[in-house]
């Protein structure tokens, strides 16, 4: 019975299991080889950076819960202790984050005890292994296997993907599952079946749970795809109302827990009030609220029906206000110098998207400079890789996926306070690009070469 179930799974989202993908056509006895080593490289550094750094990558204290981490992992302990689901206070119901990290957290203390950090760690270690496995997918999917080995190579180096084994925030499961969504995307971009519709659907909602900013970046970047590829309207119609509706069923939960505890239709989370009002600062300078002397309170008190005095107090409240004080900066500031904030809200956040790379510890005793130029090398060559698709390459079609993910995740957040934490996910992206780059220049290299073989030069 279960092997007839793995055996339906197996076929129904589309994986042939490992041996057979290697053992394919293409030289696959090679690739797998070339692959594994890859990943055991990858493996062997997160071990390295857990025995060097150890809880390093922790960055809060729990005896004052004074960072996202350490209050994901307080949130599991009330989970299991009482059933409710909270963040900043632990006596009271969140909807502050999404609730899928504190889940998966709740698991590992129910199995290995209140502090699971070590088991947690390998756990994202493998699951920064499966990621690797997955660029490989995706890139043989969209390019060749050649290029979808360079790109994980990348990846597989690339500090960051290193650096976020050892931490306790969303990036690690978030970046295994929208991996999924992106390879399962592209097999049903490519083949119009509804089943990898239906499992990319699925993943996208489960990613939701831990990002819900995704929701709406890989539909648009799918209708962009479509069109394209000249897709029927009547095929985008029905498979945009399935995968709605798988998102809808991964995340009605969510959504039923919320409208029960807080009396209203709350899909995703109420925090973005916060971002949104520090993201009016350019550069994130405060000290120009001196000089600007806007007292927000006294506005709000005055303007709105919130109640001013439960701020600090009350998460919707909190949310509310920081809400409001954004529409507040955007009339009174905004407007006023509307150039120079469009520079802002464009140029400037996307620099701050990509101006570093996602760490927090310096990994290896390495120089942040040289992990920075590592950084830019990995930007550099994407960039490179997507001039000469553009270039090169006639029929485009879903090779443009990657871009368009790329434009649209940094698109959504250019509301918000933007840094690089939020841009980890999408790097791939740049690597899978950078591996076109580096197979493209070393095929121009080799024929160059055969060349002058052939001259007798």
């Amino acid at each position: 019975m279960g092997r007839v179930a793995f055996d339906y799974c197996r076929r129904f989202f589309g994986f042939k299991g490992v041996i057979p993908i290697f053992c394919s056509k293409d030289k696959s006895k090679g690739v797998a080889i070339v692959l594994t080593i890859i990943i055991l490289i990858y493996l062997a550094l997160c071990g390295a950076y857990f025995i060097m750094h150890q809880n390093e990558a922790i960055r809060g204290s729990f005896e004052t819960f004074d960072n996202d981490d350490v209050k994901y992992l307080r949130s599991a302990w009330v989970l299991l202790e009482t059933g409710r689901f909270t963040y900043k206070d632990p006596t009271v119901d969140t909807v502050f984050i999404m609730p899928a990290l504190t889940v998966a957290l709740a698991a590992f203390v129910l199995m290995f005890g209140a502090y699971p950090i070590i088991q947690f760690k390998i756990f994202q270690a493998l699951l920064g292994a499966a990621c690797l496995y997955l660029i490989f997918l995706s890139g043989k999917k969209l390019f060749s296997a050649r290029i979808g080995l360079v790109g994980a190579a990348l990846m597989a180096v690339y500090a960051p993907s290193i650096y976020v084994t050892g931490t306790l925030l969303t990036e690690g499961f978030f970046y295994f599952l929208f991996l999924l969504t992106f390879y399962f995307t592209i097999c049903a971009i490519e083949s119009s079946k509804m089943r990898y519709y239906i499992a990319g659907g699925f993943f996208l909602g489960l990613s939701a749970l831990f990002r819900p900013t995704v929701v709406p970046v890989v539909p648009i970047a799918v209708l962009f795809v479509w069109i394209a590829k000249k897709y029927k309207f009547a095929d985008m119609v029905k498979f945009g109302f399935a995968v709605s509706c798988t998102v809808i069923f991964v995340l009605s939960p969510w959504i039923l827990r919320n409208a029960i505890i807080f009396g209203e239709f709350i899909p995703f989370t109420k925090a973005s009030g916060n971002p949104a009002f520090q993201g009016t600062f350019i550069n994130y300078d405060r000290s120009v609220e001196e000089t600007e002397k806007i007292d927000y309170y006294q506005i709000i008190k005055e303007k709105s029906n919130i109640k001013v005095e439960k701020y600090g107090f009350d998460e919707l409240t909190d949310n509310a206000v920081e809400s409001e004080m954004t529409r507040i900066r955007f009339n009174e500031v905004i407007k006023k110098e509307p150039l120079k904030f469009l520079k802002w809200y464009t140029v400037g956040k996307t620099i701050k998207n990509f101006d570093e790379p996602f760490l927090w510890v310096r990994l290896f005793n390495i120089s942040a400079e040289k992990l920075t130029l590592q950084h830019y090398l990995m930007l550099a060559a994407g960039l490179a890789g997507f001039l000469a698709l553009v270039i090169f390459e006639k029929n485009k079609g879903v090779m443009l996926l990657p871009a368009l993910l790329i434009f649209l995740f940094n698109g959504i957040y250019l509301p918000f306070y933007c840094f690089s934490r939020y841009m980890f996910p999408i790097i791939f992206c740049f690597a899978l690009y950078g591996g076109y780059f580096i197979d493209k220049l070393a095929c121009a290299i080799a024929n160059w070469y055969k060349i002058k073989i052939k001259a007798g030069v």
